[in-house]
Formats: structure tokens, C-alpha cells, sequence
């Protein structure tokens, strides 16, 4: 755990703090989010440290959650599969290795930072919930400094609670699945008793693990599409019908994990239609048989086995998400399974009206901030700041100070008319890099949003 106090972290406030939040730093190569091909979090660091304050040691700097992409980097490294455990620390051990090998120069620049005084504080959020772990801790502290980690707090304070800041994967009314049971001491013991420790899997975690991370390699861009559900609606528009069984199967896990529902505007017939082809058509059969043999490693898989094995639904899925998982092979059987399309189109007319997802989807993400914020007005905070939406906020209310930096991710604000082909090239979507200032001038706290850096256009035709 940490070597610092969990509460604050310091000796003594410093009178400056800069907050971001978001970063997602992954391992630098392909569908890595963090926006940093002209070194942009460096670059802001720096000119930080080379500021009046920052040459006097004066500036905390805070990153507000999800810092680091444990959740996307290595993927194979994780093969527990597990719907409750997640990382051992040997594992996020080795995930934090490819993301400090990824961005070198972000982590010197926060070493540089530090220098003069100035301290680096890191709330960890629910895609860096690994920084629990201390060779975690110690090993970013040997390339980053000795950053201040504050862990297993639900809100964090600073200038005798004036200010609050919470990344806000905590409460239920913004993200109903990525929260933990165990946020305080996430570590645990597995029912054997020889088995490792493990962190605790949370449901938006499960669902990029076993959905997201398998359509990366194709379509970069998935994983920015907000909130997790409108994925499902965009496989579920596509003309190919065997890209519309994937989003099928995102759906039934949505509806076994999120507690979201699924009501009909058609009928939910991708199910029993495979099913239907399964039980009636040789071809089809001996298709998935090859499939199995070639991709699943059951070198004696026959068209008769598949017929008894994949007799129901559920191991449809399951056969499915076992394809998922195999490297390279989303066209190939997504193309094997436009065989059993029916001859008429029983799930609707790719208009996305098939299946309307509901409760985790209709979330007004910002309307809820504003809620919390107020809420916390009511505790006595001047000013809130918030992360993990991804959507900037800065809003002012009798006095009182509501923020959201948003990330350092490229996004898409409005996801209702993507196409899985617009997801393919994350390059081209637009982004605003903010950070939050906040100045102690004699006891008066002033603040701002400021933009370091965006970039508007879209390939998407957002501006």
C-alpha cells in the first residue's frame, strides 16, 4: 500500500493545483487512446514546471483517475477469465511495464516535475484500480518519482474541503457497472487458498475484457464509444448479418451483468435463428466444425458434433464468444454465420430498432454531475471536480464551482449514427485536452477550465 497517508498525501497544501483526468495511457501502439503523437501530456507537464509557480514548487498536480489502461493493455497476459477476479500483482506488474515502455517521456516529465517541490498525487479509478498493489506502487515511483498514490477513498479533499474531487465511477447514478464492492481494499483471496491474490473484477471491466478487447484489433475506436451499451446498438445496425449476431451476443451479456433490459421494437430472432441453422442445415454445421477445428483448437470436431454440443442458445453464445477471442478471426466466422441469415429479415431493417437497451443507457451522464456536485455544494465544498465521463463540464451556480476536465482520449459526442467502419481509423476523431486550475489567493479560492490543446475535426462529421 501506500507509503504516504491516504487522506491527503501532504505536508503542506500547496496554493496551486491542477487536476486532469483520463488519460488512458496505454502501451503506444495500435488502439492506445492517450492523445500523445506530438507529446502532449509531457509537453504540458513541462511548461508547468517552467512556470513561475512551478519553478517555486507551488503546484500540485492530481490525476483524477484511470491515469493507466491496465484494463486494455496486454490482454493476453490476463487468462483467468474470471467474472470476479481480476489481475494478480505479478500480472499488473507486468501490464504497468508495456505502458511505462509506451510513454517514457510523460513519466520523466513527472519526475522533472517534482524536482522543485511540486508533488504529483494519483486517485486511482476503475481502469487503474492495479495501483493497489505495492510492486505496482514502486515500480511506477522508480520511472515517475515518488508520486504521491491516495487510495481507497470514494472523495478526496483538499484546501480544508473547499474542494472535492472524485473520479465518479462510485456512484451508481453516473455508472451503474463500474463500480467495486471492496474499493477500500479491492485485494482478494481466492476460495484457493493457494492461489494468489486478485484484484476485484467490476462489470465494465468484465465487459471490455471478454467483448471490447476482441474487436480492438479491427476497430480502434470501439472502446471511446459512450457509455459501453451504444456498442451493442451499433453492431446491431449493421447491414452484415454476422456482425449482427456479435452485437446479439454483447446484448445477452448486458443483459446477465448491467441489469439493463432488452424491449422489442422487432423481435429478438438472432437466437433461435442460429439455432434453427444449427439443427436443420449440414453446411452451416460443418462450416462451424471447421471453424472449430482451425481456430478453437478441437482438431476432431465433425459437423454430427457440432449438432449436439451447440444445441441451445447459451452454447451458441459460447461458442461465439470462444471465437471472439481467437486472434485474427472476426471476419472469418462473422462471414460463416451470414449462412444461416434468414431468407427474411426477422431482425429488423438496420435502422437500430431491433432492440431498444434501457437503465445503464439512459443515464443523462451530465445532468447526474451537476446532481453530486450540488450535493457536495451542500457539504460545504466551494468547488467539485469530477472525471471519468469523458465529456468536459464547467458550471457555476450561486458562487459554487462545478468541473469535469473530461480526457485525454479522443471521442465522438454524439454515437447514434457510428458505423463499425467509423471506428476503424481512432486517428481522425477530434479531442480537447483539458486540465482544471485552481488557485488559493489569500483564502479565495478562483478556478477555471482550461484547454491546452484540442483538435475539432472528425472523421465521423463532428466538429
Amino acid at each position: 500500500m501506500s507509503t504516504r497517508p491516504e487522506s491527503t498525501g501532504l505536508t503542506a497544501q500547496k496554493p496551486v493545483t491542477l487536476i486532469v483526468s483520463d488519460l488512458h495511457m496505454g502501451d503506444g501502439g495500435r488502439g492506445d487512446d492517450f492523445v500523445d503523437d506530438k507529446k502532449q501530456f509531457a509537453r504540458f507537464v513541462r511548461q508547468q514546471a517552467q512556470s513561475d509557480r512551478g519553478r517555486r514548487g507551488e503546484i500540485e498536480l492530481i490525476v483524477n483517475g484511470d491515469l493507466l489502461e491496465f484494463v486494455q493493455v496486454f490482454p493476453e497476459r490476463y487468462t483467468l477469465n474470471s467474472p470476479d477476479y481480476w489481475c494478480s500483482e505479478e500480472e499488473s506488474l507486468d501490464k504497468l511495464n508495456r505502458i511505462l515502455a509506451g510513454h517514457p517521456e510523460s513519466f520523466a516529465a513527472l519526475a522533472e516535475f517534482q524536482k522543485p517541490g511540486n508533488v504529483v498525487t494519483i486517485f486511482p479509478g476503475n481502469h487503474d484500480v492495479d495501483l493497489h498493489w505495492t510492486a505496482v506502487q514502486d515500480r511506477l515511483r522508480s520511472v515517475a518519482g515518488n508520486v504521491n498514490i491516495e487510495l481507497g477513498e470514494h472523495t478526496y479533499t483538499r484546501y480544508g474541503g473547499r474542494l472535492h474531487v472524485s473520479h465518479g465511477h462510485l456512484f451508481p447514478s453516473i455508472d451503474p457497472v463500474n463500480g467495486f464492492k471492496n474499493w477500500r481494499h479491492p485485494i482478494l483471496r481466492l476460495p484457493d487458498d493457494n492461489a494468489r491474490p486478485r484484484l476485484e473484477m467490476c462489470v465494465g471491466t468484465l465487459f471490455v475484457v471478454r467483448f471490447v478487447n476482441q474487436l480492438e484489433e479491427k476497430y480502434p475506436f470501439v472502446d471511446n464509444v459512450h457509455p459501453q451499451t451504444e456498442l451493442v446498438r451499433i453492431l446491431l445496425r449493421e447491414d452484415r448479418w454476422g456482425l449482427r449476431t456479435v452485437g446479439w451476443l454483447g446484448a445477452r451479456f448486458i443483459i446477465q451483468h448491467f441489469g439493463a433490459s432488452l424491449s422489442a421494437g422487432g423481435n429478438d430472432d438472432i437466437g433461435p435463428e442460429l439455432l434453427g441453422a444449427i439443427r436443420g442445415d449440414p453446411f452451416f454445421r460443418e462450416r462451424l466444425a471447421e471453424l472449430c477445428r482451425d481456430l478453437l483448437g478441437r482438431p476432431d470436431m465433425t459437423e454430427a458434433d457440432v449438432g449436439k454440443e451447440f444445441g441451445s442458445e447459451e452454447r451458441i453464445a459460447e461458442l461465439l464468444e470462444m471465437l471472439l477471442k481467437a486472434d485474427g478471426s472476426l471476419t472469418r466466422w462473422t462471414d460463416v454465420l451470414e449462412i444461416a441469415k434468414p431468407a427474411v429479415n426477422a431482425v429488423g431493417d438496420g435502422s437500430g430498432s431491433t432492440l431498444s437497451l434501457h437503465d445503464a443507457s439512459q443515464i443523462d451522464v451530465r445532468a447526474e454531475c451537476l446532481t453530486i456536485a450540488r450535493n457536495m455544494w451542500k457539504a460545504h465544498a466551494d468547488i467539485v471536480v469530477l472525471g471519468h465521463t469523458h465529456l468536459p463540464q464547467a458550471i457555476e451556480e450561486n458562487g459554487y464551482r462545478y468541473y469535469n476536465p473530461g480526457s485525454w482520449t479522443r471521442y465522438i459526442e454524439d454515437p447514434s449514427a457510428l458505423t463499425l467502419a467509423d471506428l476503424e481509423d481512432d486517428n481522425s476523431y477530434p479531442y480537447e485536452l483539458n486540465y482544471v486550475r485552481i488557485e488559493d489567493d489569500g483564502g479565495t479560492l478562483r478556478s477555471e477550465l482550461v484547454c491546452f490543446e484540442r483538435r475539432t475535426t472528425s472523421a465521423a462529421g463532428a466538429a
